[in-house]
């Protein structure tokens, strides 16, 4: 009954959507001075309607199969300690594990917004021939998650020090429709699309803490069904480069072959009901023969418009406490909310549910102004006693607001948190100097390095409290010095 509402609300806005083109038309029609639109020039304004529809609704999917591209295509095998520490970058062929071997910095760029925090052991998975059984070591009372992500960026399942503490742990990842037998010791995961991503977090103290973690990751294996429980070497993997989407339409065209591959949920088929008519569907992807020219030009200001959207709709998501953009608190991420999720995904992608871990934003100082260092220095103050409240730990992230990445700086430093050792005023309060020049020697453990540009700010907390969660805590907004 919830996935038929589901279903009959979506088609029901999708088709207000179309009538409302209709009855604007009918609107003009029957207004004294007003001309109708011509047939053409109301099937452009449809293509366009729908082509906004469709940018938000396929943003996250084609984000995520670019960043599939750029970490599966970059070597025939996974990334070694030593190309992680000349390139930054960490990859693997779909199906096998790569690690970051180290902390994260100004060199990574295969996703936006990404934290210093932790190091990454993840998997691109593709379940379609048979079943991949992915080990997590024993983590030795050391936090970690792992976060199941579907093609449509949903999170769908945790392995986390939340939810299963620490112990060894084997999961299988199954396809839909898959009905075989799994071997004894290992826990089913029927994941809603045969493809999707699997990030796991490792928390990292310094650089100090690395080798630690290290240990760790390599322990961290994928395994097909077919050779579970023998000896099993992943193979090395001839790189085919991605496909490459070129001209006005080259969005639309990425989206149609993840939409064939992957199939949409029951619940988006009111939508897909209405994108046919500008020659996107499950069954073949992506088709503009039957466009006009106008229809087309149509589409291709969609995308302009649809980007247009997300980046104000990210730097305006929930509510606002102390110039701080706190998302909603939900269960499911993401559901049927296509804004928020595209949203997110133009933002930070591949948010972390806020119960494992909860990620507010600050684009704009205490006074409503956007944060830019080429204009002054900033301050956050923490009063004494109110530090955040979390059960694993919490730091500030610091990007360009341009790139959207971590800023490259002398110190090396990219965030500041409970791992960092902060220095404290008289009062017993705490505070972050955010500014492109030191703040002094006696203040640089607070110092929180800026470009001189416009940037913003991620707040984690991992494992957040109940007090960050329902609003009772707040975070001290970002003053700027006079």
């Amino acid at each position: 009954m919830l996935k038929m509402n589901v279903r009959k609300l979506t088609m029901n806005l999708a088709l207000a959507t179309a009538l409302s083109l209709g009855a604007s038309t009918a609107l003009m029609a029957s207004t004294p001075g007003k001309t109708a639109m011509t047939a053409d020039e109301a099937k452009a304004k449809q293509a366009y309607a729908l082509g906004i529809q469709a940018y938000i609704w396929g943003y996250p999917m084609v984000i995520m199969q670019k960043s599939r591209d750029a970490m599966t295509k970059a070597g025939d095998a996974p990334v070694t300690p030593e190309q992680f520490s000349a390139t930054g970058q960490f990859f693997a062929p779909v199906n096998q594990i790569g690690s970051a071997w180290g902390m994260l910095g100004p060199k990574f760029s295969a996703v936006q917004s990404g934290n210093s925090d932790t190091q990454y052991s993840v998997t691109w998975f593709d379940s379609s021939d048979e079943p991949y059984i992915l080990h997590i070591p024993d983590a030795k009372k050391r936090y970690y998650t792992y976060q199941f992500i579907d093609a449509f960026t949903n999170n769908f399942h945790y392995a986390s020090t939340r939810t299963m503490g620490s112990q060894d742990q084997n999961y299988a990842l199954v396809a839909p429709g898959w009905n075989g037998k799994l071997p004894k010791g290992v826990t089913k995961i029927e994941c809603p699309t045969p493809t999707g991503f699997i990030i796991g977090r490792w928390f990292v103290a310094s650089e100090k803490d690395v080798p630690a973690v290290n240990a760790l990751l390599k322990k961290v294996t994928m395994t097909p069904l077919s050779a579970y429980g023998k000896a099993y070497t992943p193979p090395k993997v001839k790189v085919i480069p991605a496909k490459k989407y070129t001209g006005e339409l080259a969005f639309f065209e990425q989206l149609g072959d993840v939409l064939a591959l992957n199939g949409a949920p029951e619940a988006d088929d009111g939508l897909l009901g209405m994108l046919k008519n500008m020659g996107l569907t499950e069954a073949h992807g992506f088709d503009a023969s039957a466009l006009s020219d106008a229809e087309k030009k149509a589409l291709a200001q969609a995308v302009i418009d649809g980007n247009s959207m997300l980046k104000a709709k990210s730097a305006s998501m929930g509510k606002e406490v102390n110039g701080w953009q706190l998302s909603p608190v939900l269960d499911t991420y993401f559901g049927t909310d296509y804004l928020f999720r595209a949203a997110i995904g133009y933002q930070a992608m591949f948010v972390n549910t806020p119960i494992e871990a909860y990620y507010p934003g600050v684009f704009k100082d205490s006074k409503g102004n956007t944060l830019d260092t080429s204009s002054g220095n900033y301050t956050m103050t923490f009063a004494k006693g109110a530090l955040p409240p979390v059960g694993a730990f919490w730091s500030t992230t610091l990007y360009d607001a341009k790139k959207r990445l971590m800023v490259e700086n002398a110190l090396h430093r990219y965030k500041l948190g409970s791992a960092d050792h902060l220095k404290t005023n008289k009062d017993g309060s705490t505070t972050i100097y955010i500014q492109h020049e030191s703040p002094g020697k006696d203040l640089e453990s607070n110092w929180l390095p800026a470009p001189q540009e416009p940037f913003y700010m991620l707040f984690r907390y991992y494992q957040p409290s109940i007090e960050v969660l329902n609003g009772q805590y707040e975070l001290p907004g970002v003053v700027k010095v006079k």
